[in-house]
């Protein structure tokens, strides 16, 4: 009782604390503020959302960050507003300077050791591991990617995956998480099974830390303090190409660094870490899916499913509160709140992708001994996620000398809103899709169009390679040929 009483105090002077007027100073020490307040009616949000940082919605409280000029132009709104302890402020966490320290994942790592980490990585295993320096942030910190495949330095014709994490620098469960699975990944390969068969069929892309003047916003050695935005106080997270509103006319670095390997290569599957919560949010985030300002992804049942796989098997391998909540794990982001400049619609509007948002901790900075379970809680899931690239419609487009044809693929009377998909400098494609029957038109400029009907996916398991091959449109017609085989029933046709 008495410690109870101890934390209930801490909290009340905590709020004491801050129950002040946030003036200049204030922002110069804190760098952005978190807060909550109560709305009406959840038709508030759609204006509140283009002014301040919407961080969770429950019932009618709204929690929130807001730089200076954000919180200012909150402020003309009159909303009566408690100022909350920052969540990079409720605990010391241990931290570690020595990699082997870190490998008990139950620390977290300084700036320096993380670098060294990620760059070990790459020298351990050279065939397998190599490190893309995406670029410096605004102080200079790295985003690093690690690329994981059996043919590390060629590109193959096999799918491109990516796992991202940490884009809010205070939200940093994922952070540990995807060093753990990128060093899970090394060591396992050649032994398990079913991560040679990953790795040896897709190009994996891990960034851990999407973020790291945010995390590291008191200093390299310390995640202590870590803040949701950028060294310049930017949501990162809401600085991204809008479906809606377009490019941000004030794009940041790091949104630059991101976009810069989005747009070189063509991840067919991505999800981004967060915390605060515990759920896998699936598009659309700019739109809600709920009347009357509706809009579904048209692929909205197979984001369901890849959604609850995820969901689903955390709860299998996690206390029964676990990833319990929203819909039974998952929701729609709009439905839950709008947002504008998401990751996740970027992904899924620009690049053509499949993109989700799996926040993975109610707490954003979680003691660092509640690390391993949170490894165990994610563990099968994070590889589930993965192997669904090896499922649904792929192939190879070429032209009738075997060139690789990089084309336009539309499922007809189903796509919408950019849904649909293009093949790589390679030729391979990737059509994630519900189970059903469907027309795929193949499209490509200076070559015939084509359009293959009755293309079955008999399962969200199931594989079906459909090779196309286009004819040239400037030199005499061919004959076309395409080959499609079900693997599940080992059957062709030709």
């Amino acid at each position: 009782m008495k410690k109870i009483f101890s934390v209930f105090l801490i909290l009340l002077l905590s709020s004491i604390t801050f129950s002040q007027i946030l003036d200049e100073q204030y922002f110069k020490d804190n760098h952005e503020v978190y807060f909550k307040f109560t709305i009406s009616d959840r038709a508030e949000l759609n204006t509140l959302t283009r002014i301040i940082s919407i961080d969770n919605l429950e019932g009618n409280i709204v929690y929130a960050y807001a730089n200076e000029t954000e919180f200012r132009e909150f402020e003309k709104l009159n909303y009566t507003y408690t100022v909350l302890t920052h969540p990079g402020k409720l605990i010391q966490p241990e931290m570690s300077s020595d990699v082997k320290g870190i490998t008990a994942w139950d620390v977290y790592p300084t700036y320096d050791a993380y670098l060294a980490m990620m760059y070990q990585f790459q020298s351990t295993y050279p065939n397998l591991c190599r490190i893309v320096d995406g670029g410096n942030s605004i102080q200079g910190r790295k985003i690093l990617f690690a690329v994981i495949s059996d043919n590390v330095t060629q590109h193959e014709a096999e799918p491109q995956f990516m796992y991202t994490s940490s884009i809010h620098g205070d939200e940093i469960t994922g952070y540990v998480l995807m060093l753990r699975l990128i060093d899970s990944l090394l060591t396992t390969y050649g032994t398990d099974s079913r991560i040679t068969q990953l790795v040896n069929n897709v190009e994996i892309w891990i960034n851990p830390l999407a973020n790291p003047d945010g995390t590291y916003r008191s200093g390299n050695s310390t995640v202590y303090g870590a803040t949701r935005g950028n060294y310049n106080n930017y949501d990162l997270n809401r600085n991204f190409p809008d479906p809606i509103y377009g490019v941000n006319a004030n794009q940041q670095i790091e949104t630059g660094r991101f976009r810069a390997i989005a747009e070189a290569n063509n991840f067919a599957l991505v999800a981004n870490f967060h915390g605060g919560t515990e759920v896998v949010n699936y598009a659309w985030d700019s739109w809600t899916n709920e009347y009357p300002d509706y809009k579904h992804h048209p692929d909205e049942a197979w984001y369901q499913y890849i959604s609850h796989l995820y969901a689903d098997t955390c709860q299998a391998n996690a206390p029964a509160t676990y990833m319990n909540g929203y819909d039974d794990g998952i929701t729609n982001g709009g439905a839950w709140y709008i947002i504008s400049g998401g990751r996740q619609d970027y992904t899924n509007y620009y690049r053509w992708g499949r993109e989700v948002t799996i926040e993975i901790s109610d707490t954003k900075l979680i003691p660092a001994a509640q690390l391993p379970a949170h490894w165990n809680y994610n563990r099968k899931s994070l590889i589930k996620y993965m192997e669904a690239v090896l499922k649904g419609v792929n192939g190879l487009i070429t032209d009738t000398l075997g060139n690789p044809v990089k084309a336009k693929i539309t499922v007809l009377n189903h796509d919408v809103d950019n849904s649909e998909v293009y093949s790589d400098s390679t030729g391979f494609y990737l059509r994630m899709l519900a189970p059903g029957t469907y027309s795929l038109k193949f499209e490509a400029p200076d070559f015939y169009t084509q359009t293959i009907n009755n293309v079955v996916v008999g399962s969200y398991n199931s594989q079906t390679v459909l090779n196309v091959e286009l004819v040239s449109s400037i030199i005499p017609v061919e004959l076309v040929s395409f080959t499609c085989s079900v693997n599940e029933n080992d059957v062709t046709y030709s």
